[in-house]
């Protein structure tokens, strides 16, 4: 069985404990304050009305991306072990046995994808932050644009980490409008070196590309926008 069938099969196994203890291959390196300080700025200068409460959203926002830190794990482990089959099988083990528990994973043939619902939920998992605070620099692709908040939120990203080769990650967000709907978090990540344009963007061909929004279309496209989560 090869490295690839190993983890495939690694995180299909949901994590009997809670708060597991982050692994050491990839590290955090951005510290709390730094991240709420680059969190609030954003936020506020997208949305200058938010800043009586951006900081208390950038709070949550880093507890969900310490929850996502498995996934993260997850997506660098993939995107190293695509080129350098001498990854240990140990370390990929310990990553399917991080994974957060009612997470489904599931591999395709250009990368890997997440899924998570919950009844009611405004949401739990912050990827993008996961990834950021481990050095990756995330550039924004592009936004679809959806007719209603209920609709939720997405973005394509190009993601980057010095000495690895880049990938592209689709994260899609919906908190349950109603306590009798799901929350949803989506994440894609495609490891075949394919950047797709506006062009491929608008047609749907990008990692998680079409149904979204439980098949509504996007009435457009940004090519910037705050992250989903």
């Amino acid at each position: 069985m090869n490295i690839l069938s190993i983890f495939t099969v690694a995180v299909l196994i949901p994590s009997t404990v809670c708060g597991a203890a982050q692994t050491e291959l990839f590290p955090i390196v951005q510290t709390e304050t730094a991240f709420l300080d680059t969190c609030e700025n954003e936020w506020v200068q997208h949305e200058p009305a938010a800043a009586p409460w951006a900081r208390g959203e950038c709070q949550v926002k880093w507890r969900w991306a310490m929850a996502a830190g498995p996934m993260a794990e997850a997506i660098l482990v993939m995107s190293l072990a695509e080129g350098d089959a001498a990854r240990s099988q140990a370390q990929v083990l310990t990553l399917g046995a991080a994974m957060p528990a009612g997470v489904a994973v599931s591999r395709n043939a250009a990368g890997m994808r997440f899924d998570w619902q919950e009844l009611g939920s405004e949401g739990r998992y912050n990827v993008t932050g996961a990834l950021r605070i481990r050095g990756v620099t995330l550039q924004a692709l592009g936004c679809p644009q959806y007719p209603g908040a209920s609709m939720g939120r997405e973005k394509v990203m190009q993601a980057t980490l010095p000495g690895r080769r880049p990938f592209v990650v689709t994260v899609y967000s919906r908190g349950a409008p109603t306590g009798f709907e799901p929350g949803v978090y989506e994440v894609d990540a495609d490891f075949s070196g394919v950047v797709p344009d506006m062009a491929a963007l608008q047609a749907g061909r990008y990692p998680g590309g079409g149904g979204r929004a439980f098949a509504v279309e996007p009435t457009g496209w940004a090519a910037e926008c705050l992250d989903p989560e």
